[in-house]
């Protein structure tokens, strides 16, 4: 007993002597409810870690703990939150708020790493604002007005020359700090691009739970898989296969790494790479799903959704009361949902295609349901009639709130399905084109 004791005070004073501390101020009235919550983050996605209440004098202070080294979150709501660092060799970060927004009131006080970041973010806006008031006044200029436009023109460049400057002096001048590291492999990256998919690995350690804590693990997924110029989808397979082998060496990377991919095709597509994972690590009991409880309910809400399973019956608005959507699909052979945005400029270039689409194919029983996922009235029409859209659109005005999309699990414009007349889920086509492609194979 003892013994035990001893292990048990010396394990909680080397705990206590690396625990960091994570204190600020903000003015209490800034905060309704007086909750500040922090999160970390997991590529391009977050989770909680912790909240805690801010004092009637404004002073928050989080429990002191060793956190990862990695980019982590502090919110007051769901959308008002800015970056922080946490790094295991700062045992302190002090922050002071001066008011809300966050992004626009913040002020470090204490914390080398989280200095850096917020200068860098403030030549970045900087820099930002310069570059758009070129922009304003090159859209105002006659097109005879050639010396101002160069004039503009450097002033831009310029402008992104020094917020370039800037960050090589961050890596120069502190080549070991983590903000320093993840700007080296952001860049790394970038370079790597329309390579061979290995150069990826060269910038970025799929297996670095530092690096997975930062935006810059997603995009290097993305590379990855881009770069493998895929012919057909299991290729897909395959370079997921790989991906989760070089994640394989950390375990919580290569928990995100599965994670990640599910949402990936699951959003984006192809089909075959997100039955494959979901048939392999997550239905199976090998592997790594066991380290993850959520994505075992994830995965169940996908396949709700997915091809083979039978569509939800949502309600679509209309001027006379909401329709519902199984009153449409039983009445054609096949039924095409077309989610979009009517400012979302990938969802317009899908536009021309749907409707060859919906020409080539109406007559032998598609029909199209458009679903914009606006959040007022203001361009919905207009959008329509511009674009000339034959088909019927509809919209809550709710923007990403849309009952409809999150029935779907829709996560980006635009996204698109096809019914058949039973309501089943024949296809997620990844754009317009392979909508065309899957009904030209499959409607004689």
């Amino acid at each position: 007993k003892f013994k035990l004791a001893l292990l048990l005070a010396f394990a909680s004073c080397v705990l206590e002597g690396n625990a960091q501390r994570l204190s600020g101020t903000i003015p209490p009235a800034s905060v309704p409810g007086g909750l500040i919550r922090l999160s970390v983050s997991r590529g391009s996605t977050t989770r909680s870690v912790d909240s805690t209440t801010i004092s009637p004098e404004g002073r928050f202070v989080f429990t002191d703990r060793v956190y990862p080294l990695g980019f982590y979150h502090l919110s007051i709501n769901d959308s008002d939150q800015v970056d922080i660092i946490l790094d295991p060799e700062e045992k302190q970060l002090e922050i002071a708020f001066t008011g809300t927004p966050l992004q626009r009131n913040i002020a470090i006080k204490r914390s080398d790493e989280n200095k850096r970041l917020w200068e860098y973010k403030l030549v970045s806006k900087e820099s930002q604002a310069v570059q758009a008031s070129a922009t304003a006044e090159k859209q105002k200029l006659q097109v005879n007005d050639s010396k101002r436009m160069l004039e503009l023109d450097s002033i831009s460049a310029r402008a992104v020359a020094a917020q370039q400057a800037f960050l090589q002096g961050i890596i120069d001048g502190y080549p070991k700090s983590y903000f320093a590291k993840v700007i080296r492999t952001d860049q790394g990256i970038d370079g790597a691009r329309d390579q061979n998919p290995l150069a990826v690995m060269k910038a970025l350690d799929f297996s670095d739970p530092s690096m997975m804590r930062s935006a810059v693990y997603d995009k290097a997924v993305m590379t990855f898989l881009r770069n493998i110029h895929a012919s057909n989808e299991e290729q897909f397979v395959s370079a997921s296969d790989s991906l989760l082998v070089y994640a394989g060496r950390d375990p919580e990377c290569k928990a995100y790494m599965l994670d990640h991919l599910i949402d990936l095709y699951s959003t984006y597509g192809p089909e075959m790479p997100l039955q494959y994972l979901i048939d392999r690590y997550v239905v199976s009991v090998e592997g790594i799903a066991a380290l993850d409880p959520t994505l075992h309910a994830k995965v169940a809400e996908i396949l709700k959704v997915g091809v083979g399973a039978d569509a939800p019956d949502v309600d679509l608005p209309g001027p006379g009361g909401a329709l519902a959507l199984r009153s449409i699909v039983e009445k054609n052979r096949y039924t095409a949902l077309f989610y979009y945005s009517s400012t979302c400029e990938h969802c317009h270039a899908e536009m021309p295609v749907m409707k060859e689409v919906y020409s080539t194919f109406r007559s032998k029983g598609l029909e199209v349901i458009g679903i914009a996922l606006d959040p007022d009235t203001t361009e919905f029409q207009k959008i329509i009639n511009e674009k000339g859209l034959p088909w019927k659109c509809y919209s809550e005005f709710n923007g990403w709130g849309s009952k409809a999309a999150k029935a779907f699990r829709v996560k980006a414009t635009p996204s698109f399905y096809l019914l058949d007349q039973h309501m089943r889920i024949v296809a997620k086509p990844v754009d317009a084109v392979a909508m065309g492609l899957w009904l030209q194979e499959n409607v004689k």
